[in-house]
């Protein structure tokens, strides 16, 4: 665990973050994305996929702050503003798909779907982050 402590550490700081927002941004307001390469999914696969788009933005958040702090556990409140302002980015997402007008849909249920997947991943990283994290004496 100290050699991949060590590895992630010598990152940028907040590299992890910054990449997850760009790569959201695109996905979510570009008018095609993947254009032609879009895999047909069941139905609904697309709340599925906001779950885990916008969890995912929350455990690499969480990581970065953990990593900048020495990989000391993140705080609780910490935590909690964490999924706040990734569950708010999300529904930010949505109504600015709606005021761009370029054939994004503004839905309700994505909103939804994020703050499920924000929430899940909180839960989680509050729940085990003390199996990776260094030990304070």
């Amino acid at each position: 665990m100290d050699k991949v402590r060590d590895s992630l550490t010598r990152l940028p700081g907040w590299i992890f973050t910054s990449v997850t927002v760009l790569l959201i941004l695109w996905l979510t307001l570009a008018p095609d994305p993947l254009g032609d390469d879009a895999p047909t999914l069941f139905p609904g696969a697309d709340k599925i996929v906001h779950g885990l788009m916008f969890g995912f933005l929350t455990v690499m958040v969480l990581l970065d702050k953990e990593r900048k702090n020495g990989w000391h556990e993140v705080a609780g409140l910490f935590i909690l503003l964490v999924a706040i302002s990734t569950a708010a980015f999300g529904i930010a997402i949505e109504f600015i798909q709606k005021a761009m007008e370029m054939g994004r849909g503004f839905e309700p249920a994505d909103m939804i779907a994020d703050c499920v997947g924000v929430i899940v991943c909180a839960i989680c990283w509050q729940a085990l982050q003390h199996k990776w994290s260094v030990k304070v004496n």
